[in-house]
């Protein structure tokens, strides 16, 4: 089973508390019958609204989205979810010439229920008197590959984005952690992540061990981070693809607080 992990943060920017869910990496895993286990968890938390931080299917012409997608009908049912993508969404998005419609066929049934799939894009919503910005940032594929790390600037987030709010409380969806520095120096006062499922192996004192890109101990792999007054979360994702292991690493459902200061 998933773990429920909870973080509280504070902001000028937030009037009235607020609490929603965040999910990450999900890889078309299933929790009891068609994730009722994991909808069951989601709604003893009462969140606000649902973050989706990308990953939520496995990103393989020959492997069904099916579990994916209904569970997101599912959430769609109940809350308002903001859609980030992750690289396995992205891939089929952008080679058609593998993929065929298989991007759309996933998401248009999520779009028509109301599903905001942010891709490049954002979102403003009021909430419980405060507003929220929330944007989804698609990474360019070349910085999930293996073996390599290429430089990012922030200028490619502005010029993706536009301009971060400094007065309405800014959410990105990022589903590489790695770039946390820019993501902050470009405004986000909350960053949210998966990818790096934890860093499959968990060390006493170390931490991660590995990422699904071969990187020996991340640095941002699970957990809160803060970077000049602005935060990233990362969650040890709620399933696994290509390396079916967990050790001292169990999945993780994130619950995020935001309170006023």
């Amino acid at each position: 089973m998933f773990q429920t992990v909870h973080y509280h943060l504070k902001s000028n920017k937030i009037k009235t508390p607020i609490t929603f869910v965040m999910l990450a990496d999900l890889h078309n895993h299933v929790y009891g019958e068609e994730n009722d286990a994991l909808l069951s968890e989601i709604k003893k938390q009462a969140p606000d609204f649902v973050c989706i931080a990308g990953d939520m299917l496995i990103g393989h012409s020959q492997i069904s989205y099916e579990p994916a997608q209904k569970f997101v009908k599912k959430l769609a049912e109940e809350y308002e979810v903001f859609y980030g993508l992750g690289n396995h969404e992205a891939r089929m998005k952008q080679n058609l010439q593998i993929y065929g419609t298989r991007y759309e066929d996933y998401m248009n049934p999520l779009r028509e229920l109301g599903v905001h799939v942010l891709v490049n894009d954002n979102e403003q919503i009021r909430v419980k008197g405060n507003l929220v910005n929330i944007c989804g940032y698609d990474l360019p594929m070349k910085y999930f590959e293996k073996f390599n790390r290429y430089a990012f600037e922030t200028q490619q987030l502005e010029n993706a984005l536009g301009m971060a709010s400094k007065k309405v409380y800014q959410i990105l969806l990022a589903h590489n952690p790695v770039y946390f520095k820019n993501y902050a120096q470009w405004g986000a006062d909350l960053t949210l992540s998966g990818h790096l499922h934890g860093g499959i192996i968990r060390l006493p004192l170390i931490g991660g061990v590995i990422t699904p890109q071969a990187k020996l101990f991340p640095r941002y792999c699970a957990g809160k981070y803060q970077n000049a007054g602005k935060y990233l979360i990362v969650s040890r994702g709620l399933g696994t693809h290509t390396i079916p292991i967990r050790f001292n690493n169990p999945p993780e459902l994130s619950v995020i607080h935001l309170a006023p200061i």
